[in-house]
């Protein structure tokens, strides 16, 4: 079974357009659909405009869980702007969350928002939510900089997601049995890179759909394929349902 742990929709950058797309749920899930994926964990980038409204990312949400059911494990992209818009955090009690996304190059919650985000994250802990950091090179989202975090809170499941870089994530990965990572965004390249790290069986396929076409010209139903099969050739038979699910707290 193919599970996604890492997707996207609302407005986003397209190639050749002069504004943001809005990438909706019925677009997101078409492609979804027509590449077998059963079950997919996915945020909304609306979260980084700040003219958009908490109530609008539940509009959203609520969408998706309409056409998609329970295939949809939808986290909240947490920004600045929308918690500052509601820093009870309400939106927790809604029952559309099972998550919390957050992106240190659009808010810096490690480098400069530290006490913050510790609050928020004592907030998520209490109620068993899991959590996912975007994950690079850049100060703040690198593994060892989030590492803290994941000794901080022991029992809460982190995604640092798109496994890079390599070396960093496999070490965190190592020392935190409570830290998962996903492929989301890998080139080729580092495709064929990835089997020669030791991953504790806590790799996620991630694709980061569809924010390839905020960077080339494609089609997101031939890339997504492209980026399955290049998956099988590295894994095999590898079943990335069993990261997910204990990713997200789910026992089968």
């Amino acid at each position: 079974m193919i599970c996604d742990a890492h997707v996207h929709m609302g407005y986003y950058a397209r190639t050749g357009y002069n504004s943001p797309y809005y990438y909706s749920p019925r677009r997101v899930l078409g492609v979804l659909n027509r590449c077998g994926v059963s079950e997919f964990i996915v945020s909304s980038t609306c979260s980084q405009i700040d003219s958009i409204s908490i109530d609008e990312i539940m509009r959203e949400a609520v969408e998706m869980k309409r056409i998609a059911g329970n295939r949809a494990h939808i986290f909240f992209w947490l920004s600045w702007h929308l918690y500052q818009e509601d820093k009870r955090m309400s939106w927790l009690d809604s029952g559309l969350f099972e998550g919390v996304k957050f992106h240190e190059l659009e808010t810096q919650w490690v480098t400069r928002k530290e006490k913050t985000l510790n609050k928020i994250l004592e907030r998520i802990n209490e109620r068993g939510m899991s959590v996912m950091f975007h994950c690079g090179r850049s100060e703040g989202c690198c593994p060892f900089d989030l590492r803290q975090i994941a000794r901080r809170y022991p029992k809460m499941h982190f995604n640092f997601a798109h496994c890079a870089p390599m070396r960093e994530m496999e070490e965190v990965m190592r020392e935190c049995a409570n830290v998962w990572t996903d492929t989301a965004y890998l080139s080729d390249n580092d495709f064929t890179k990835a089997p020669c790290f030791d991953w504790q069986n806590r790799l996620m396929f991630g694709t980061d759909l569809p924010v390839w076409q905020g960077h080339e010209r494609c089609y997101l139903t031939a890339k997504y394929r492209k980026y399955l099969l290049n998956w099988r050739k590295v894994f095999g038979d590898l079943d990335a349902m069993l990261a997910f699910n204990s990713f997200l707290h789910i026992h089968q």
